[in-house]
C-alpha cells in the first residue's frame, strides 16, 4: 500500500490528518463499502500512530515548500519519497 499526500502549506503530519478525515467523511457518507478506501485509512492510521514526524519535518516535510510526496511500508518502516 501506498498513499500519495500534498504538503501545501503544511506538514506531512496534517496532510496525512486531512487525507485521514476525509476518507472517514467519504466512507461514513457512501451507501457502499470501498475496500482500498478501508485499507487506506487503516494504513493513514498507522502512520499517523508510529511515524516521527519530528524527524519528517526535520528532513524537509515541514510543509514549506509545496510538494507531492508518496508514504509507503517497508518492513516496520515508512518511506517517504518526494515525487
Amino acid at each position: 500500500m501506498e498513499v500519495v499526500l500534498h504538503l501545501a502549506g503544511y506538514c506531512i503530519e496534517t496532510a496525512a490528518k486531512k487525507r485521514y478525515e476525509m476518507l472517514v467523511q467519504k466512507l461514513l457518507n457512501e451507501d457502499i463499502e470501498d475496500e482500498n478506501k478501508e485499507r487506506e485509512l487503516e494504513f493513514l492510521l498507522e502512520f499517523l500512530k508510529n511515524a516521527n514526524f519530528s524527524e519528517l519535518r526535520r528532513q524537509g516535510f515541514d510543509g514549506s515548500r509545496e510538494m507531492r510526496v508518496k508514504v509507503k511500508r517497508e518492513g516496520k518502516d515508512f518511506i517517504i519519497e518526494e515525487i
